[in-house]
C-alpha cells in the first residue's frame, strides 16, 4: 500500500495492541485533528487498513518518548478554536430552525447576535464577558422552543392564555441552557432580555442596572431586527423608523446609553446599504396588548 504521510505505513491485520484516531485522541486527552497532524508531521506512527483508516500501535501513545508530542499551547488554541466554532455553528442551525417556527424572518436570532458583537467591541467589554453575552443573544429565545407554533406565528391578537404563554418563554430558556454547563454564564441575559429599563417589563420586574449588561443589549438588538424584518404581525419599517422608534422608548424600554451607542455605532454603518437579512454581517408584541416596540411572535 502507498504511505499517505511520513508516519504513516502498510497495516498488518495481524498486528495488535492497535487503536484508532479517535481511540487515540481520548487516550491523549487531544482533538482527533491533532492526532492526524502528528501522523502527518512523521512525530506518531500510523499504519493503514484497506479502508484507508489509521491505527496506531498503542505503546507509542504511552512510552516516555511520546511525552514530547505533548500539545503546544498554539496547537490547543487551535483545537478550542475547531471545537467552539463547530459548537457554536450547531448552536446556529439549532436557532435558525427555532426562528422559522417565531413569524419572522430568517435568520432573527443570529442578526441579534451579531449586532450584540458589534456593541460589545464599541463598548470594550472583555472577550470572556463578550462570548457569554454572544452566546445568551443568539440562545435569546430559546425557550420558545416550547411554545406551540401556532402561537408562535399567530398574525392577529393573541388570547390572554396566548400571551401568558408567551411571556414564560424566558424563564423556559433559562431552564434549557442550565442543563448545558458551557451555556450557563448565558442563563441570566436569557432570562431578563425582555425586562425593561422602568422596571415594568418580565419576568422578575428588574429595573435599570439591576438588568444583566447582556440583557439591556439584546433588547436593543432584538426590538431593531424586529422593526426592520418582514414579520407575520407588522410589515418591515425603514432605518430611520426603526432609530425612531428606539429613540421614542430609550429611557422607558430600554436601556437610554445602550440606545445612544447602538445608533452611533452599528445602525450608522447600516445607512447608505441593505441591511443583510441573511444574518452574515460578520461573526414582541402588538402595540394594542402593552404598549411599546413591537416585538416579534406577538409577544413582547
Amino acid at each position: 500500500m502507498l504511505r499517505g504521510g511520513s508516519g504513516m505505513k502498510e497495516f498488518d491485520s495481524g498486528q495488535a495492541g492497535m487503536v484508532n484516531v479517535r481511540e487515540a485522541a481520548k487516550i491523549l486527552g487531544v482533538s482527533t485533528q491533532t492526532v492526524k497532524n502528528y501522523i502527518y508531521s512523521g512525530k506518531l506512527r500510523s499504519f493503514r487498513t484497506s479502508g484507508g483508516h489509521h491505527r496506531i500501535p498503542h505503546e507509542d501513545l504511552t512510552t516516555l518518548g511520546f511525552r514530547e508530542l505533548r500539545p503546544s499551547r498554539q496547537e490547543l488554541i487551535e483545537s478550542y478554536d475547531e471545537l467552539y466554532d463547530s459548537y457554536v455553528n450547531t448552536l446556529r442551525c439549532l436557532t435558525s430552525a427555532l426562528d422559522a417556527r417565531d413569524g419572522i424572518s430568517s435568520g432573527h436570532s443570529r442578526r441579534v447576535a451579531n449586532y450584540v458583537v458589534s456593541l460589545a467591541e464599541v463598548m470594550g467589554i472583555s472577550w470572556e464577558e463578550r462570548e457569554a453575552i454572544t452566546l445568551s443573544a443568539l440562545l435569546h429565545d430559546v425557550g420558545k422552543v416550547l411554545v406551540s407554533e401556532r402561537i408562535l406565528s399567530k398574525p392577529g391578537k393573541l388570547t390572554d392564555q396566548e400571551y401568558h404563554l408567551i411571556r414564560q418563554h424566558p424563564e423556559m430558556g433559562e431552564k434549557i441552557v442550565n442543563e448545558v454547563e458551557v451555556l450557563k454564564t448565558a442563563k441570566a441575559p436569557i432570562r431578563h432580555h425582555h425586562e425593561r429599563f422602568d422596571g415594568k417589563g418580565y419576568p422578575d420586574g428588574l429595573s435599570g442596572e439591576e438588568i444583566p449588561l447582556g440583557a439591556r443589549m439584546i433588547s436593543v438588538a432584538e426590538a431593531f431586527d424586529c422593526i426592520t424584518c418582514d414579520c407575520t404581525f407588522q410589515p418591515k419599517k425603514g432605518l430611520d423608523e426603526a432609530a425612531n422608534e428606539l429613540e421614542r422608548h430609550a429611557g422607558t424600554q430600554f436601556d437610554p446609553d445602550i440606545v445612544k451607542i447602538f445608533l452611533e455605532e452599528v445602525v450608522s454603518k447600516l445607512r447608505g446599504r441593505d441591511i443583510d437579512q441573511s444574518g452574515d454581517t460578520d461573526f414582541f408584541h402588538d402595540g394594542g396588548r402593552t404598549g411599546g416596540v413591537q416585538h416579534s411572535g406577538g409577544s413582547e
